[in-house]
């Protein structure tokens, strides 16, 4: 069996699985293409009853510029990689949209929406059906406006959100895993933002929370038999310590707070039972740090 870590090297995949000789537990190809392009997404999560990003323009910022597609196949060289990215003035934004425009993207401007990071994980069957699900909101992100997750907590599933998101899936005849994305007002319902259908930075949290999400997905595409499916534990942390770190030197705080959310916390690399992938991080970012000193 064979995954992709981002969304090109899915896509990649995808458009060769008849060639793998492996198993490539996903959806037919169109319906993959139609799940990654945020345009169509946002069709679908409208019709699930989903609330989405106003449409922007420049003139409106603060706002969100995030390309159509997240991978495209550079002019010159290998592939791009995309990133949504907040703009604070109409500059800003302007200058954004020209730089996707100039490297063959299609931008998309959508208003800025504050709030938490909530995400509702799932895994569906073959026929769409949710057979496992997480949610989890995360009170720290970083960078501030478009991080990922640095610190994440597993919340009770909201059964209004489950019912959208499961009409979502559903729509876009998904299969396999789904960690899709919300910002939440303090006085609204949650805005869809992305969905990742593919493993997601903060994955380990579900694990710790009870739920192998990979391994259930895996045992779904090849018809045997998978871990027990239970309800996943409330109030399982996840800490991302590296960008917490990072995150607590650039607005000058101490590190004693980011170190004692740390201790009790399930970490994405870090282990004790497995420690190799972390030390084998750390080395990386070392020989990182001494190139920029050289």
């Amino acid at each position: 069996m064979v995954f992709g870590a981002g969304d090109g090297e899915v896509l990649a995949l995808s458009g060769a699985r008849d060639d793998l000789g492996a198993v490539f537990p996903y959806a037919p190809h169109e319906d993959l293409v139609r799940a990654f392009d945020k345009v169509a997404l946002g069709e679908a999560a409208r019709r699930a009853g989903l609330a989405v990003p106003k449409p922007a323009t420049p003139a409106d910022a603060p706002v969100i510029v995030k390309p159509r597609r997240t991978t495209l196949r550079a002019r010159e060289g290998g592939p791009l990689r995309l990133h949504a990215e907040p703009a604070q003035t109409p500059e800003e934004a302007t200058a954004r949209v020209a730089f996707l425009e100039s490297v063959g993207a299609e931008p998309l401007v959508q208003g800025y929406v504050e709030g938490d990071l909530v995400a509702y994980v799932a895994v569906t069957d073959r026929k769409s059906r949710v057979v496992a699900a997480v949610q989890q909101r995360a009170d720290t992100v970083w960078p501030r406006r478009s991080g990922g997750s640095v610190r994440a907590e597993t919340v009770p599933l909201d059964a209004a959100l489950a019912e959208r998101v499961a009409a979502l899936l559903a729509d876009l005849n998904w299969f396999g895993i789904a960690q899709v994305q919300f910002q939440a007002p303090p006085d609204g319902e949650p805005v869809l933002i992305d969905l990742n259908g593919r493993f997601y930075g903060s994955m380990a949290l579900a694990l710790a929370a009870g739920l192998n999400l990979p391994a259930i997905w895996a045992a779904l595409a090849v018809d045997r038999p998978g871990p027990s499916v239970e309800r996943a534990r409330v109030g399982v942390r996840y800490h991302w310590l590296e960008s917490d770190l990072r995150r607590s030197l650039a607005e000058g705080r101490g590190l004693g707070s980011t170190l004692r959310y740390a201790v009790r916390s399930r970490h994405g690399l870090w282990d004790a039972r497995d420690p190799g992938p972390a030390v084998r991080h750390a080395g990386r970012l070392a020989l990182r740090a001494l190139r920029r000193l050289a």
